[in-house]
C-alpha cells in the first residue's frame, strides 16, 4: 500500500522499517463504510442487528446492536474496587474461574478430563488479541501457520505483517465438505521442514458459515488423534471459537470440536474465545486464551508448578504490549456469567432472529437458477460465502460494486489467491430483505455477463 502524503511530507523517514510496512487494508471497512452511505440492505459487517423490540417489547422499532439486556444491570452494582484499580495482567482470578466454569459445562462428556487438564484462562483484548499473542508465543518469526484458504482477512494483517509469520494454506473444502486430507496433509508438509507445526481452524467459519456435521467433526477429531500419535512430532493446534453455540443445523456440531481432542505430550489443544460473540457485548475487548495440557505434562513437573510458569509467561506477552485488560467489563461479564440461565434465556431471542435469517438465507440461495454463483456449504455464523464460477470470468470486487451502485446493496468480496466470491452477512440483514439480496446478487451476475 502507498502512502504518497507521507512520502511527500518525507514523513515516513521518522518511522521504522516496521513502521513504513505496516498498513490497514481497505477490505470489510472500505464496503462497510460505501454501504452505510449507499445501500438499503447492507451485508457487510458481522455484528447481528436487529430492531429493539425482537430483544425487548419495550425498545421499539430502532435498528440496534442486539444484545442481552440483563447486562446493563450489572454496571451499577459495580463498587469502585471493581471499576478503577488495573486488572491483573492475566485477568480477575474469579472471573477466569468463572469462564473456565462456562467451558466445562459446555464440554460435556469431556468435562471431567479438562477440569484436569485445564489452566485457567488467560485474559486478553478480544480474539484478535488472542491470535496475535497466541502467534506470538507458539510460531518463530518466518515459520508457517497452517489456516485455510477461506478464512478471517484479518489473520493474514496479524500473521504477516504483524508478527512476522508466513501462512501455509490448504484448500478449505473438498465438494461439500471440509478438506480434511488437505488439512492433514498441510501440517505433514510443514513437519518434514520441522519439528513444530502450528494449525488453526474457526468453526464456525468465517467467511463462509461452515460448520461440520457431527460425523466430519468426529472424523477430524479422530484424525487428529491418529495423526499425533503416529509421531514424535509436536502440533499446537488452535481454535479460534469466536462463534461456537451459534449453529442453526441440528446435523452439525453445536460447540467446539476443541473439547474432544485430548492432549499428547507432543499434541497441545488451545481454544480462543471471549464475550464479544458469547455475551454479545463486542465493545468489551475481552477474549481468553484456553489451555489444555496433556496429563504426561504433570506428571513430570506437577500441575501447580507448570501451570504458574505457562501462566508467567502470557502475562510477560500481555503487559509488554496491553498491560492488562478492562477491569470492569471483566467484573460486569463475572455477574452475568454467575447468572448464566438468565443471559442464555435473553442470548436465546438473539439466536432465534439470526436461526431465522439463516434458514431464509439458505432457502433463497437455492433458489438462484444460474451456476454462476455456488454457495458454499454453511451451518451457523453471522455469515455465507458464494463463490464466483470461473466460466463467468467476473471479479467479485467488480459485482460487489455493481451491486451496491445498482441494487443498493452492500456486499463485501474476497479476492485472495484462487478464492474469488462474496461474503454475506445475514446477522446485520432483517429477515425480509433477504430474499431482495439474494435476487439482487443473480441479477448483478448476469447484468455483468450479459
Amino acid at each position: 500500500m502507498e502512502f504518497p502524503a507521507m512520502q511527500k511530507a518525507d514523513a515516513l523517514d521518522f518511522f521504522s522499517e516496521y513502521g513504513k510496512m505496516i498498513y490497514n487494508p481497505t477490505g470489510i471497512f472500505y464496503w462497510t463504510g460505501r454501504s452505510k452511505d449507499e445501500a438499503k440492505i447492507n451485508a457487510t459487517i458481522g455484528t447481528a442487528i436487529g430492531r429493539g423490540k425482537q430483544i425487548q417489547e419495550d425498545w421499539g422499532d430502532a435498528k440496534i446492536t442486539m444484545c442481552i439486556p440483563s447486562m446493563k444491570q450489572y454496571f451499577p452494582q459495580l463498587n469502585p474496587n471493581e471499576i478503577f484499580p488495573y486488572a491483573p495482567e492475566a485477568g480477575v482470578p474469579a472471573f477466569r474461574q468463572a469462564w473456565q466454569n462456562w467451558l466445562l459445562r459446555k464440554a460435556g462428556s469431556h468435562a471431567e478430563r479438562l477440569k484436569r487438564q485445564l489452566l485457567q484462562p488467560v485474559v486478553v483484548p478480544g480474539i484478535t488479541g488472542a491470535i496475535s499473542v497466541c502467534t506470538r508465543m507458539f510460531v518463530d518469526p518466518g515459520a508457517p501457520i497452517i489456516v485455510p484458504d477461506k478464512r478471517w482477512e484479518n489473520y493474514d494483517n496479524i500473521f504477516l505483517r504483524n508478527v512476522g509469520v508466513t501462512i501455509e494454506e490448504f484448500p478449505a473444502f473438498a465438494g461439500q465438505d471440509f478438506n480434511l486430507d488437505g488439512f492433514i496433509g498441510a501440517i505433514q508438509r510443514v513437519w518434514e521442514k520441522q519439528n513444530r507445526a502450528v494449525a488453526m481452524l474457526n468453526f464456525p467459519n468465517n467467511p463462509t458459515g461452515y460448520c461440520p456435521p457431527k460425523k466430519a467433526a468426529a472424523e477430524i477429531t479422530q484424525a487428529i488423534q491418529d495423526l499425533v500419535k503416529s509421531t514424535s512430532k509436536k502440533l499446537v493446534l488452535i481454535f479460534d471459537d469466536a462463534y461456537e453455540g451459534y449453529v442453526y443445523d441440528a446435523d452439525a456440531e453445536f460447540y467446539s470440536t476443541f473439547y474432544g481432542m485430548e492432549p499428547q505430550a507432543n499434541f497441545l489443544p488451545v481454544k480462543l474465545d471471549g464475550i464479544s460473540k458469547e455475551l454479545l457485548w463486542y465493545g468489551a475487548r475481552i477474549g481468553m486464551i484456553n489451555i489444555a495440557c496433556p496429563d504426561a505434562w504433570f506428571e513430570k513437573a506437577g500441575k501447580d508448578e507448570l501451570a504458574k510458569e505457562i501462566d508467567n509467561k502470557f502475562r510477560g506477552v500481555v503487559r509488554n504490549t496491553v498491560s492488562n485488560c478492562s477491569m470492569n467489563a471483566q467484573q460486569a461479564a463475572l455477574k452475568a456469567l454467575q447468572d448464566i440461565d438468565q443471559v442464555l434465556k435473553e442470548r436465546q431471542k438473539t439466536y432465534d432472529v439470526l436461526a431465522e435469517r439463516y434458514h431464509i438465507m439458505k432457502a433463497e440461495l437455492a433458489k438462484i437458477k444460474t451456476d454462476l454463483l455456488i454457495p458454499d456449504p454453511f451451518q451457523g455464523g453471522f455469515f455465507c460465502f458464494v463463490n464466483l464460477n470461473p466460466k463467468a470470468g467476473l471479479k467479485a470486487f467488480d459485482v460487489c460494486d455493481h451491486l451496491l451502485k445498482q441494487y443498493k446493496c452492500g456486499t463485501v468480496p474476497i479476492e485472495q489467491g484462487e478464492i474469488n466470491g462474496i461474503r454475506l452477512a445475514f446477522c446485520g440483514v432483517e429477515a425480509q430483505d433477504i430474499p431482495e439480496l439474494c435476487q439482487s446478487l443473480e441479477k448483478a451476475v448476469l447484468d455483468l455477463v450479459s
